[in-house]
């Protein structure tokens, strides 16, 4: 019970920061830190590191999620765990529905300086919050499920993917900063809630077992 108490206390921190976080960004009162925080960025520029963040931001575009989704519930029927898969859907469709509910209420116009072809508003950034989701709920299946040595460099990787397409989204200029930490704030609080019902499921399951 204590646990759970926690994490509610952990999400309550969480929306409170998003909303003081929109709130600055609505009076433009980030738009001076987004600015430099980008060119510091993108003082790391160069040839290789522009063509793997390409590669990788695709991973979080709409096709590569459909792609990685479908992938990803052939693994898991295979492995007889389709029961689990329902999460990965529910997270990432939550993301997506709640980016495009915000995008149309802000209405934040992307950067001016962005160096990819790239429509709709900015805040708060989809890839980055599609990638947290996907990534994320896999991280806690793993956590949850997988024994052994494939366990260590599962979360390792899927920690890595993450940030890279969040710092893709700043490096092409898609996104300010503040759009992608919005993003990582909102990925957070649906990963806290979607854990309470997975520790649920998961224990329930259990104590049928025994």
């Amino acid at each position: 019970m204590k646990k759970i108490k926690k994490e509610y206390y952990f999400i309550t921190i969480l929306l409170i920061c998003f909303m003081l976080l929109t709130l600055l960004v609505i009076s433009g009162k980030l738009n001076f830190l987004d600015e430099l925080f980008f060119k510091k960025v993108i003082n790391l520029k160069n040839g290789f590191l522009t063509t793997f963040l390409y590669i990788i931001t695709n991973l979080g575009s709409t096709i590569g999620t459909i792609i990685l989704l479908l992938l990803t519930f052939f693994i898991f029927l295979r492995r007889k765990a389709i029961s689990d898969f329902k999460y990965v859907i529910i997270n990432v469709a939550t993301g997506t529905v709640l980016m495009q509910v915000l995008k149309s209420l802000i209405r934040r116009i992307r950067p001016s300086w962005k160096w990819i072809v790239q429509g709709g508003f900015s805040y708060p950034s989809g890839h980055t919050i599609t990638a947290l989701l996907f990534y994320g709920t896999l991280m806690l299946l793993v956590h949850k499920k997988v024994k052994g040595r494939l366990r260590k460099p599962l979360l390792v990787g899927f920690s890595l993917v993450i940030f890279f397409i969040a710092f893709s989204r700043i490096y092409f200029g898609a996104h300010y900063f503040s759009d992608v930490l919005a993003s990582i704030i909102l990925g957070i609080t649906i990963l806290i809630i979607s854990n309470i019902f997975m520790n649920k499921e998961f224990n329930n399951d259990k104590n049928r077992i025994n």
